[in-house]
């Protein structure tokens, strides 16, 4: 639903074409910061899960602080930098497609157990 309208807002700034990859890369790279952090934080419910009880939930979330700066630089780096995700989208292809060939060697597997007949 939002796609149309983002295409037109971004078109100028990152182009036509990228516009829709520049906004699902941001889209994600959002998303990831969310699962570090409250309210939603499921990386940090997962980790209280598991972790002893000795570890308060205080203690996770502030360890997540410095991953949480991490993906906040990168969103910084995303919006200043669109090139980062649409520079290779221009580039152009090396690899004849008509020329790759995909091979699956054949495997030399043993014969399977024999455990006799069932018991009754």
């Amino acid at each position: 639903m939002i796609a149309p309208i983002a295409q037109k807002l971004l078109a100028p700034v990152v182009g036509a074409d990228a516009a829709l990859i520049w906004f699902g890369v941001m889209l994600c790279v959002n998303m990831q910061t969310s699962f570090l952090h409250p309210p939603f934080g499921f990386a940090l419910f997962y980790l209280r899960g598991v972790a002893p009880r000795e570890v308060k939930s205080s203690d996770i979330y502030w360890g997540a602080m410095p991953w949480i700066g991490l993906q906040a630089i990168m969103v910084a780096v995303v919006i200043a930098f669109p090139v980062t995700v649409t520079g290779l989208l221009d580039a152009p292809t090396k690899v004849d497609i008509d020329k790759v060939r995909i091979e699956i060697p054949e495997m030399d597997l043993p014969p399977p157990l024999d455990f006799g007949p069932p018991k009754n």
